[in-house]
């Protein structure tokens, strides 16, 4: 499930964890869109809210360049268990 929080309306979903856990317990993995990451940034930690996998457009975040890592590229973090599948070479 891929999901923004807080949310495109600026609301942050108070039941995140318990989302994370009914994909988890599915079997599924929870992708976060960083597109919204600024307002939360240092108060809240995807990892903490159940993601999986996370995503970051540094140029709404930091003020830098569309992509972050160049074209079509941004940072991505995944929990452990998803390294074996990241891209390479891993940067």
């Amino acid at each position: 499930l891929m999901l923004t929080n807080p949310n495109t309306l600026g609301l942050f979903e108070a039941h995140i964890l318990e989302m994370a856990q009914i994909v988890h317990d599915a079997g599924g993995k929870l992708y976060y869109d960083g597109a919204n990451l600024n307002a939360v940034l240092s108060k809240a930690r995807p990892g903490d809210m159940g993601f999986d996998v996370v995503h970051l457009n540094l140029h709404k975040t930091f003020t830098g360049p569309h992509g972050g890592g160049g074209p079509g590229s941004g940072p991505v973090g995944v929990k452990a268990d998803l390294i074996p599948y990241l891209p390479k070479p891993v940067l």
